[in-house]
């Protein structure tokens, strides 16, 4: 009976692979006859590669159950009587459970809602009220708007006023990751699919995002080949892993995000009009800092509150001349860059105000009288900051393939992201 009870299925063999006992959970999950699989070969139910895989580790293996293929993750568990195998133990757990099991593990602080966006201006309200009207809607949602405005809170929050919020939500940035990876961290890969390839294969984000919401950070930065496979997956439902043959079926909701001009993209050939359409079928804006009025006050009150709480402080407060800096300043680095401060800020603060002498440099020299000029070409001075460091570095350790991993590791950003940039800057 407390077999019986258990989430896994089991398995029992004796030395010679009869089986000699299944509980009620395997005989349901691969809709056996119990009946009639008693002292039966298990070598007729379950593959070679699960009866010889190597004792206590995990293996998904897909079977044809009722004519469909279902994935299930078996371990084998030798049974010893005095040192000695008299039989074996096969543990069967569904993909899917597993999979929840560790998304509740990884997603248990992370149940943010659109009560977490905080700000009160109109411009904000009208986003989270877009927001909110389409989370009940499978469409694909594209978020627009400049780094550190917090495009992916709006989208976890989405997800979690969504029908789909018991489900995964899974985020992946296409710019963090090497080009010649991301194929495999999307799709997945069976055993032998490359080389280097993990013997026991990999779960790819589509297939783990399945029934929940699949979350593709920086799209803009979706390697151009790469694009119309997304596509193929939107348009099916469907696909391959790398090195598989079995089509899998999925079910999520895509949401995408990108601070780049994805029309100026389209344009110059650098992105897909057709994956662009299907993207951007509800398009999102959500506003700069800057932008949000008297947010900048609730916002920074806010984040005080929480960096005291985070680092058992109390009883700061901002002079005033702090608040009119803060009011005025541009925030190019948006809800990012504040927060960042303030927990700066908190760490560093000797009293209990906090005064102008007290702020990051930047902030320390912002001129009011240039707060126009500083807005307009912030830009081009970062672009052209960049692109001289790059040529520096260039220049002191050459051009080679084996110069730009150098480079690329000094400057702490992977290989395909400096590409992109020496490209942009036309520093090939």
């Amino acid at each position: 009976l407390t077999i019986d009870n258990l989430d896994s299925g089991i398995i029992y063999t004796d030395i010679d692979n009869k089986i000699q006992f299944l509980n009620s959970v395997a005989i349901d999950k691969m809709k056996l006859i119990e009946g009639e699989i008693i002292d039966r070969d298990i070598v007729d139910y379950l593959p070679l590669s699960v009866i010889n895989m190597t004792a206590n580790i995990r293996k998904e293996v897909k079977l044809n159950i009722m004519e469909y293929k279902e994935s299930f993750i078996f371990s084998r568990i030798p049974i010893l009587v005095e040192n000695k195998i008299t039989g074996n133990l096969y543990t069967i757990h569904e993909s899917s459970k597993i999979i929840q099991d560790a998304y509740n593990i990884m997603n248990v602080n992370l149940n943010l809602d659109f009560n977490s966006i905080i700000g009160e201006s109109k411009e904000i309200v009208k986003v989270k009220d877009l927001a909110k009207n389409v989370a009940k809607s499978k469409s694909t949602i594209m978020l627009r708007g400049e780094s550190g405005t917090g495009k992916e809170l709006f989208a976890r929050a989405i997800h979690n006023e969504s029908p789909r919020r018991n489900e995964p939500f899974i985020a992946i940035n296409c710019a963090s990751i090497p080009e010649n990876l991301l194929e495999s961290e999307l799709f997945g890969y069976e055993e032998g699919a490359f080389t280097g390839a993990s013997k026991s294969g990999k779960i790819g984000k589509f297939e783990l995002a399945n029934n929940g919401t699949l979350f593709l950070d920086e799209i803009g930065d979706l390697p151009i080949h790469l694009q119309p496979k997304l596509l193929r997956v939107l348009q099916e439902e469907s696909f391959t892993k790398l090195g598989g043959k079995d089509l899998i079926s999925v079910n999520f909701r895509l949401i995408t995000a990108t601070n780049q001009n994805l029309e100026e993209m389209v344009e110059k050939g650098q992105f897909r009009d057709d994956l662009y359409y299907r993207l951007s079928v509800i398009p999102i804006e959500i506003p700069p800092l800057k932008d949000r009025g008297d947010d900048i006050n609730i916002l920074s009150d806010y984040g005080l509150q929480k960096y005291m709480r985070k680092l058992n402080k109390s009883n700061i407060v901002y002079s005033e001349e702090v608040k009119e800096i803060f009011r005025n300043y541009s925030w190019p680095g948006n809800i990012r860059e504040l927060e960042n401060c303030i927990e700066y800020l908190v760490n560093t603060i000797k009293g209990h105000v906090i005064m102008k002498s007290d702020l990051p440099k930047n902030l320390q020299n912002f001129d009011f009288d240039d707060k126009n000029k500083i807005n307009a070409s912030l830009k081009n001075i970062m672009d052209d900051y960049e692109s001289k460091v790059l040529q520096r570095l260039i220049e002191e350790h050459g051009n080679s393939a084996e110069s730009k991993v150098k480079i690329a590791e000094i400057l702490d950003i992977n290989l395909a992201t400096l590409y992109r940039k020496l490209n942009k800057y036309n520093l090939k």
